[in-house]
């Protein structure tokens, strides 16, 4: 407990230093860029929202967490602060944004470690014609529709600080761009240039939730790879992040796009030297298309992408990248007297790979989201899960949340892994964690 308040402290010290830097400038009402991962047809709603003049200065998201480790032997607990602050306002057809973050992590045992850090969120400049806006600054871009595992999202800054503990959209981050957005009748044209490469933020190196040990000698994607035991870790330098085309039309039964980019990934790839291990971001090519559609009750989504340059390790640890395909199959509707929601969601990837490799050449998955609201409203269970269907890996993310409270949430949780070596489930089989936390935004 000394240990979390330790971190409390810390945290609204930083809040209050991140709120300061806020409030020197302005941003638009419209805080996501984006029409969203659900639907297009969206745009029109924010487009409205956003012609409203003013300046606003709130906190756009408080939580702690403390949470205890059920099955590691020297690792007793974990623990997140985070704090998001933006201003925003207009000005004629111009609108300015200026927003910051905290987040502090801990973890208590052996190994034990405590980090706080600020970060950028959505700052920019956007001018706003009648059928075309332009931004340039750090923004939110994050394109696709389906839910958490999106082939054709390549653009955004992945925040891996916690793995997949967090939803989707809590594991983005903002990312320096120049973006321009045309929308003429009910198609949109979005082109976005990244012209400075950042790279996803990762966890402590003594986290559990760290990619990388090299204590144990284990690669996530790969599995035990003993020759990494103490090995040496760097991350090589770039400069632009590429940029990329996407067309999207919400006219008819289908909502549908299309999209081409030329991206790395934020995400880093380990390649394996003798002492030395190297996190790469190779250039890679995707093609990717969408489709969205309501039927039967229900909302029908698709995504596919194919990629150029996925970077694998052959079996005799030789670097190389290879081209790959990814498909996502997905539903979502509300059963029964619409307080429910159900999400389900196929997903299959595959490698095309030359030559025997270490990482999975392909395999295939079920996922999805389970919520449901009792009690007037005041109540809230939810179950993220995953499962493997070529490999067993699972993980299972039950969640009993009270929202009684206006604008805030307090709630109990668990995250649950099994699995193959070779799957997230496996990596962090011994990461079972139960968390009580509370979360607010005003």
């Amino acid at each position: 407990m000394t240990f979390f308040i330790a971190n409390l402290t810390k945290g609204v010290a930083a809040i209050s230093l991140a709120f300061g830097v806020a409030s020197l400038g302005y941003a638009s009402d419209e805080q996501n860029l984006e029409d969203g991962p659900k639907t297009i047809s969206s745009k029109k709603k924010s487009r409205s929202k956003a012609d409203k003049s003013g300046v606003k200065i709130k906190i756009d998201d408080l939580r702690a967490e403390l949470g205890a480790f059920s099955d590691m032997p020297d690792t007793s607990s974990d623990t997140l602060l985070h704090g998001a602050v933006s201003a925003n306002g207009k000005s004629g057809a111009w609108e300015f944004a200026l927003g910051a973050r905290f987040d502090s992590y801990g973890q208590s045992g052996t190994p034990g470690f405590s980090r706080t850090k600020l970060d950028y969120t959505e700052n920019y400049l956007r001018w706003r014609g009648e059928d075309t806006r332009i931004t340039v600054g750090t923004q939110n871009v994050l394109w696709g529709r389906v839910d958490e595992i999106s082939p054709i999202d390549r653009m955004s800054r992945v925040d891996l600080s916690r793995i997949i503990l967090d939803k989707l959209p809590e594991r983005r981050r903002a990312v320096p761009a120049v973006r321009m957005e045309h929308f003429t009748g009910d198609t949109k044209i979005d082109a976005v240039w990244l012209p400075a490469f950042d790279a996803a933020v990762l966890p402590d190196e003594n986290s559990a939730w760290n990619p990388l040990d090299t204590i144990n000698g284990r690669l996530l994607g790969i599995g035990s790879v003993p020759g990494i035991i103490g090995a040496q870790v760097r991350e090589e330098k770039y400069g632009s992040g590429g940029g990329g085309v996407r067309l999207t039309n919400s006219g008819g039964k289908f909502d549908y796009g299309f999209s081409l980019q030329r991206v790395r990934q934020s995400q880093p790839y380990y390649r394996v030297s003798p002492g030395m291990l190297t996190s790469v971001h190779p250039f890679s090519w995707i093609v990717g298309g969408e489709l969205e559609t309501q039927k039967g009750g229900a909302t029908w989504r698709m995504e596919a992408a194919w990629s150029s340059n996925v970077p694998v390790t052959t079996s005799t640890f030789q670097f190389q990248t290879e081209p790959a395909f990814d498909l996502v199959l997905g539903t979502e509707f509300f059963p029964g007297d619409g307080e429910t929601r159900a999400t389900l969601q196929l997903a299959g990837h595959k490698t095309f790979a030359n030559a025997p490799i270490l990482d999975r050449d392909e395999f295939y998955s079920f996922n999805g989201e389970l919520e449901h609201t009792f009690a007037s409203g005041n109540w809230r269970t939810n179950l993220r899960f995953s499962a493997g269907l070529d490999k067993r890996d699972l993980y299972l993310n039950p969640k009993l949340s009270y929202l009684g409270i206006e604008q805030q949430e307090i709630y109990v949780a668990a995250h649950l892994f099994s699995g193959a070596s070779q799957t997230l489930g496996g990596y962090y089989n011994r990461n079972d964690l139960l968390v009580l936390g509370w979360q607010a935004k005003f």
